[in-house]
């Protein structure tokens, strides 16, 4: 209708019905057309007091359209804080008086051998373009770690900076050695990683042991006991390469877990069983303490582990050190075993040939463990690696004693081949998988 406005109050008229087949609705008497929904003007805007401005929910009549609201300011993402650099660290002990480079120890990488260890003083730290032949100079992107006094100062792998507290750790290198100035004589590193007097405990396997010809010595001392009880017989008996202990010295933690590298090889698994046979056959009292085929392993690292949330952290470092592992892809070790030997009277072992590769591996988890807190357990004789073919535990029948030569066990030749290419945090006691195996928390997968 002409002159028809919108209805007072902002109500509207209801919209007029569409006639059949959708064409225009007819205007005639009684129809009026559709009018948009209004708010009502805002009172307090027309008395020229509204404190909304823009954003009042009712009409301002004349005033300009609102701006669309910003989008509300999201955090930033908390980023971590630069770490000091391998270089960095190397300048601040050649240049800070306070700090004496013969306490120090570095841990490297060989493209070859994997993670060697030497005194800083050992190294030469001018520009590699001029260190001549036999000169031990390496690339500082190289450089993994350092110690102070066997105690880990600087880890790349973890982001521990104790040196110059980057971090955020809350320490730096001069309240590192006030703590190792008060710390009791022989209270060492165990849980850093470190051992008594300030030198770096040597790890399992580490070669460097002087233990009998071949490379590796004697076998460790405990090599996953069969059970709580059996553990407490290990600390009576030293293996061979081990020294012993005064009657005075304090006994080591008891370990409750341990990183073993398992023995799947057929071949091998086929040489330990025939020299089990020939054992039993020989003497038939000994069939009980053969040790059973499907739990034939080599010890890595002994730990002690309180808790979940231990295990939890020892499961962490065992995947940081799988990812830089399968980062660097280094060379699988192939451990070679030779003939069988024993020690004692009491255990009838194969130890495999010279491996750095392996000892490498051991002492790479033996500093992921400490950066992580863990205590890591060494024993006296941890110098070596061997497989434990047999064994009288402690205790049982003093007057029994393994032969040292068994009929028609192979002399002078090699056993078997095993490659390392997984690893198994396992528990101590009596507990077994399906398949006869150790209890295992996890099984990590090297390359």
């Amino acid at each position: 209708m002409e002159g028809q406005g919108p209805p007072a109050g902002g109500d509207s008229a209801a919209p007029p019905a569409s006639p059949p087949g959708g064409g225009p609705a007819p205007d005639g008497p009684g129809v009026t057309a559709s009018a948009p929904q209004l708010s009502p003007p805002c009172r307090f805007f027309l008395a020229g007091s509204c404190s909304f401005g823009a954003h009042c929910r009712n009409l301002h009549p004349g005033a300009p359209p609102a701006a669309p609201r910003p989008a509300p300011k999201l955090p930033a993402p908390s980023k971590k804080p630069p770490m000091k650099t391998a270089g960095d660290v190397v300048s601040r002990i050649l240049w800070d008086p306070q700090l004496p480079p013969d306490a120090f120890t570095v841990g490297y990488l060989d493209r070859f051998l994997g993670v060697l260890e030497e005194p800083f003083a050992a190294f030469s730290w001018e520009d590699l373009a001029s260190a001549g032949p036999g000169v031990l100079a390496v690339p500082q992107h190289r450089i993994q770690y350092l110690k102070y006094r066997g105690r880990l100062v600087w880890d790349k792998a973890s982001r521990l900076d104790d040196i110059f507290g980057s971090t955020g750790g809350g320490r730096t290198i001069l309240q590192v050695m006030e703590e190792e100035r008060d710390r009791p004589q022989g209270a060492a590193g165990i849980r850093d990683g470190g051992s008594a007097g300030g030198r770096p405990p040597t790890p399992p396997g580490a070669g460097g042991g002087k233990g009998p010809p071949g490379g590796t010595g004697g076998p460790e001392e405990a090599v996953a006991p069969e059970s709580q009880e059996e553990a407490g017989d290990e600390d009576d008996e030293a293996e061979p390469g081990a020294q012993s202990c005064p009657p005075a010295a304090p006994r080591p933690p008891r370990p409750t877990h341990f990183v073993a590298a398992r023995i799947t090889s057929q071949p091998l698994r086929g040489s330990v069983a025939r020299l089990q046979e020939a054992l039993a056959q020989a003497h038939p009292a000994f069939a009980e303490f053969c040790v059973p085929l499907p739990t034939l392993h080599l010890t890595l690292c002994l730990l002690r582990l309180d808790g979940p949330s231990e295990i939890q952290l020892a499961i962490t470092a065992l995947r940081e050190l799988q990812a830089e592992h399968q980062r660097l892809l280094p060379p699988a070790p192939l451990l070679r075993f030779r003939s069988p030997a024993t020690f004692r009277g009491r255990v009838l072992y194969a130890a495999p040939g010279p491996s750095p590769e392996l000892a490498g591996l051991a002492r790479a988890l033996a500093r992921g463990f400490a950066c992580k807190g863990l205590t890591v357990i060494q024993a006296p004789g941890h110098d070596c690696f061997h497989l434990t073919v047999a064994k009288i535990p402690a205790g049982r029948e003093p007057g029994l004693s393994l032969p040292a030569e068994l009929p028609g066990a192979p002399s002078g030749e090699e056993l078997g081949t095993q490659p390392v290419e997984s690893l198994c945090l396992c528990q101590m006691g009596r507990g077994r998988r399906t398949d006869g195996f150790y209890s295992t928390v996890v099984e990590l997968d090297l390359y």
